[in-house]
This record gives C-alpha cells, structure tokens and sequence, in this order.
C-alpha cells in the first residue's frame, strides 16, 4: 500500500549488538571469548545512527535481548575468509514491496548504498512480488551476475531456504535481513527480536486480562519468518495461562484492507467474547481496529490490541481510548544489513544474529507487572498529523517522504 509522510519526523533509535535468534545454532568454528564478543557487538553498534525524535524517554542503550541474554557465551561468527577488497557489487533479493514498511526499508538500504559510494561498485535489486519461485530464480540471477555479497529478505522461511543454502555453499556471504531462512546457512541476520516482541505482546494480553480472556490472533503473512518467529513465542506464553484461549487465528497479509476484512469475519463469529487481539506488526492493526468501530463497539469497549510501527493504532488509541502495545520493529534494519555486509567482506568479526533496537511504547494507564514502565507512551511517539499508515520507527530523517523519495546510488 501507498505510504506518505509529509516531512514529520521519521523516528528511531538503532543502536547495535548481538542477541541470540531462538533458532539460532552456536557455530563452533565462529566461537571466541566473551570479552572479543563484547568487543565486536561495540563496534558494531556504531553502524546504526539514530535519527531526530522528540520523544522524551526513547530507549537508547544496546538491544536488550543482548544484555539480558542469559548465555553465558553467544554466537560470534568469523567472516575473515569473506575478506576482499573493494569496490563490491551487491545484490538484494528482495521479498517484494508489498507495505509501507518494505518500501521504507528499501529506501533505507539505497540510502547506505549512496553513502558508500566509494566502496560499493553497484547495489543490484530484485522484486520478488511475494512469489517464492521468482524469488528463487532471482536469487540465481544475481548470483550469475557475479555478486560479491547477497542480502537477502526471504519471502517465506521454508521455501528460500534450499536457494540460500547452495549460494552459502558457493562461498558467497549472505546477509538475511528481515526475514531469515528455517537454516543457519547464512553469515548474519540483521533483524529486531522477533521472539522478544512475541513474548512481551503476549504477556502484556495475559496480564491485561489477569489471566483469563480470549485471544483472537490476527496475524500477518503465513510462512514468513516474522509472522511465525513471533507468534510461536507468544503461543508459549499463553499455553502457560490455562485460563487464555485462542479463539481463532486468521491472516490479514500484512493489508489494513485485509485486516478489517478478518477482523469483521471474527466480530461475527464471535462477538463481545473477544477479549484481547494479537497481531505480530501493525500494518493490519488500522483495519481491525476499524472492524471493530462500525461493529458498533464503542471506544473504551475496544479490547487491548498490540501493534508495530505504524502512526495509525497509535491515533486511533488516543481517540478510542483503548488498550494498545507498541514495539517498534524499524525498517531501517535494511540499511544497517548493508553496513553489516560491508563488514562482512572487510573481514570482521559479526554477530550471528544482528539485533537493533525496538521501543516499548504504551497508552497510559494500561502498565502491568512486566511492562510497568515503557520507554514513551504513545502521545511522545505518534504524529499527530501524520497519515496512519506512516512508519513513525522509519529512521530515515525529519524531510524524508517515500512518496517523493530519490536518490542516486551505484546500480
């Protein structure tokens, strides 16, 4: 969908270090000591700059998945065999450009693509269209046009898997970003915790409904990593609640459009007995909010509702009244990746798993136990102006538009 941004400042906070993924397999051979790790997830924290925000209280520190990370060692990887000189070309298959935050994270990545000009030779891009099969041969493509790196967002975790492990197996690096393969056939994956945004959506639900409720799940798109790596977690947190039920589980392909089309079905179905909506991002979350509205549910009778990203459940939170979680997932990951890849292939040491930061962000009143001081509520982070379907967690600066958007990188 279109997204616009009319010069209000797009807002994050993208500090580095290293967390370990909940699938991620420690890799021996990559393995050092816990000061050379240290030493690594510091360095790498200079590659992600924070951009303007006006928020108060914005978490800034290093990723809190790494340092509450309860490993005493975690996944260091050598990339020193991947070391050449430059210039490089680069290649990014894309999943395709199907939301607002894709298109923001593109724009990011040809924004690191132009401020490395003196180093990348070319940045080659691919638009799978959200179709495994093109994305496969895209992935074949671009190796054939002799890339020195491949960045990858896979479209769905099981079905790129197979076309990332033969291009690891060629001895070329890969960087996933955003999405990851079911394997660890990859160098690094340039992500924010997927699990952690499960897990803390999921608990503030049960604490919000004190232990009893019932949840509908309304995901994003089935069989793609993010979808899946946050709703598994959160499946766990609720299977510990004998008194939460998951009444149903629909999917709204990431679309508002969607997302009210599902969320309509379920008020239907099940009406005033949904207690509490999971979604794993927000792209949907504008639409079942507005399911719920010309259903006839007045404001404050909306249920708590989790959400990432976007401006709109933030304003309509505001207005209703209702409860609402936020934690940022900032598409700016996708410009970091390139950065990543440029260490990758200057031969330093990287993290398996590279995790930015997210922001926890709240409505007020609706603190629990584990959430009982987020980093902004939810009036220091929306844009009052601002269209709903604006990324407030872009990090792409105060007059960036994508609508508008250019800029001239090597292709």
């Amino acid at each position: 969908m279109p997204s616009s941004h009319d010069g209000q400042p797009m807002r994050s906070c993208l500090r580095a270090a290293s967390s370990r993924h909940k699938k991620q397999r420690v890799d021996k051979r990559g393995g050092k000591s816990m000061k050379a790790i240290i030493a690594s997830c510091l360095s790498l924290a200079c590659l992600a700059a924070a951009a303007p925000t006006t928020a108060e209280a914005q978490y800034s520190g290093a990723p809190r998945t790494f340092l509450f990370n309860p490993a005493l060692d975690v996944c260091i990887r050598d990339t020193a065999k991947f070391k050449k000189a430059p210039p490089y070309v680069i290649g990014f298959a894309n999943a395709g450009l199907g939301d607002s935050w894709r298109v923001v994270g593109l724009h990011s990545l040809e924004k690191a693509a132009h401020d490395h000009a003196d180093v990348v030779k070319k940045l080659l891009i691919t638009d799978a269209g959200h179709d495994d099969a093109k994305q496969v041969a895209d992935i074949q493509d671009l190796v054939s046009r002799g890339v020195d790196l491949l960045i990858v967002s896979a479209n769905t975790s099981q079905a790129l898997d197979p076309a990332v492990t033969q291009v690891t197996e060629r001895g070329i690096p890969v960087v996933m970003v955003d999405r990851r393969v079911d394997s660890d056939n990859f160098v690094t994956f340039v992500t924010a915790s997927d699990a952690m945004m499960g897990r803390l959506f999921a608990q503030w639900i049960v604490e919000k409904l004190n232990g009893k409720g019932n949840v509908i799940i309304l995901g994003g798109q089935a069989g793609s990593s993010p979808n899946e790596n946050r709703v598994k977690p959160a499946m766990q947190v609720f299977g510990a609640y004998p008194g939460i039920k998951i009444l149903d589980t629909v999917y709204s392909d990431w679309s508002p459009v969607k997302g009210k089309q599902v969320m309509q079905a379920m008020i239907a179905k099940h009406g005033h007995n949904i207690n509490a909506v999971f979604a794993p991002h927000g792209l949907q979350v504008p639409g079942a909010i507005e399911a719920f509205l010309e259903a006839g549910w007045k404001g404050n009778e909306i249920p708590p509702i989790t959400s990432a990203d976007m401006n709109g459940p933030m304003k309509m939170a505001i207005k209703y009244k209702f409860p609402l979680l936020d934690i940022d997932y900032p598409p700016a990951m996708m410009g970091v990746a390139l950065d990543v890849a440029l260490k990758v292939l200057a031969g330093a040491s990287v993290p398996c798993v590279y995790t930015i930061n997210s922001n926890i962000v709240l409505t007020h009143g609706d603190e629990t136990p584990s959430i009982p001081h987020p980093d902004m509520y939810v009036e220091k982070h929306v844009v009052p102006d601002g269209p709903d379907d604006m990324l407030v967690s872009g990090g792409m600066g105060p007059d960036y538009n994508p609508s508008t958007f250019k800029i001239d990188f090597p292709h």
